[in-house]
């Protein structure tokens, strides 16, 4: 089987996205798929911005000729909605990183509250123009995958779709993350170290993660944290701190991905306050270095971690929940040492390998599926 990966994405192995397509790649030809990665810019026209994302599926189906080489075309989200009307394409697949029109609620939702303020040109492109073209994609693939339960029943429920053309695909983390030598001890630790990893956006949670962090750091001079991979300078962060405690607040805005198990070695506890999320790959990286998370009851992490077990799940935007959370697990060692153990336990199950394993079935259903209706 000939398959090319298409995405809107830009090339970069460290991002969620772009990432999870580079190592999803890698896993398919290790059983022996003849894989192509296709990116933006493969396929843009211009600097890479706005324009180009919305002539994307443009783009893409300019290449009809070129896809037809292949057996089938993985492309994320609505990237190929112009292409699913062509004659004679090969099989589509739809790939969902994360349902748009659930991530648009929690958006809506934010900025009703006051905490986002969205720009003129987001009604018109990313919370229109773009979720229709998303649902055309859905619609008129041959395959729907996604990563989670939710955005599945939200595609069968309001779009209709038959069960035979949607699959549930996990992803996986790389191997370097697997089955480390990681020393979880029951003991009293001192020192806590929290970390969150991830883009300080918020849709990340970063309005609610830092109100409670502010209470705990108040609370307990025994305890810091460090936001990984924040994309901002260290002063943006600094600013929803009290002053009293910015000493103890750490920033490292960017990292080569391959480092994170190092970096994550004398951590204890991780905040995962994402508002929506496909699946939530950088939980359960943080989970196989050893860290118990804490996770908002959010699509994709709902389908991973069970709450008391190898999480602790709170409502929401739920600020006092979180602070309880985190001070469940400051003060009671016995908790932090199960949910840790177990946690370290349950990321060992995503593996990329599998994930591609599960996703070569999932291709091969679509085959099937453009079978029946010929």
């Amino acid at each position: 089987m000939k398959v090319a990966l298409i995405s809107s994405a830009d090339f970069d192995p460290n991002t969620g996205v772009s990432g999870s397509r580079i190592a999803l790649s890698d896993a398919l030809r290790k059983l022996d798929i003849r894989v192509d990665t296709y990116f933006m810019d493969d396929l843009k026209l211009f600097s890479g911005g706005l324009l180009d994302r919305v002539i994307f599926p443009w783009r893409v189906a300019s290449k009809i000729k070129k896809w037809r080489e292949y057996d089938l075309i993985d492309i994320a989200s609505g990237d190929g909605w112009i292409l699913t009307f062509m004659k004679n394409r090969p099989i589509t697949v739809f790939s969902s990183h994360g349902l748009e029109h659930l991530a648009h609620e929690e958006i809506v939702k934010e900025s009703m509250q006051g905490h986002l303020k969205l720009s003129w040109k987001y009604p018109l492109y990313w919370g229109g123009i773009r979720l229709q073209e998303v649902t055309s994609s859905i619609r008129r693939s041959d395959m729907s995958i996604v990563l989670n339960k939710t955005d599945k029943d939200y595609i069968v429920n309001q779009m209709g779709i038959e069960l035979d053309r949607i699959r549930i695909v996990p992803n996986g983390i790389p191997d370097y993350f697997l089955n480390q030598n990681v020393k979880i001890e029951r003991k009293n630790y001192g020192l806590i170290n929290i970390a969150q990893v991830g883009s300080y956006i918020q849709r990340k949670g970063i309005d609610y993660s830092t109100k409670a962090l502010n209470k705990i750091l108040s609370l307990y001079p025994n305890v810091s944290v460090t936001f990984f991979g924040t994309g901002c300078p260290v002063e943006q962060v600094h600013k929803a701190f009290n002053y009293t405690v910015i000493d103890r607040v750490h920033v490292i805005e960017n990292y080569n991905h391959v480092d994170l198990p190092n970096l994550l070695r004398r951590f204890h506890i991780n905040l995962f306050p994402s508002l929506s999320e496909g699946f939530g790959k950088t939980l359960i990286e943080a989970m196989s270095c050893g860290l118990a998370p804490i996770t908002f009851e959010t699509p994709g992490p709902n389908d991973i971690v069970n709450d008391n077990h190898d999480a602790l799940v709170v409502p929401r935007r739920n600020i006092r929940a979180l602070e309880n959370a985190i001070e469940q697990l400051i003060n009671d060692e016995t908790l932090l040492y199960n949910i840790r153990h177990n946690a370290y336990q349950t990321a060992q199950k995503y593996s990329w390998y599998q994930a591609a394993e599960i996703r070569l079935n999932a291709y091969k259903q679509a085959l099937k599926n453009r079978d029946k209706r010929k």
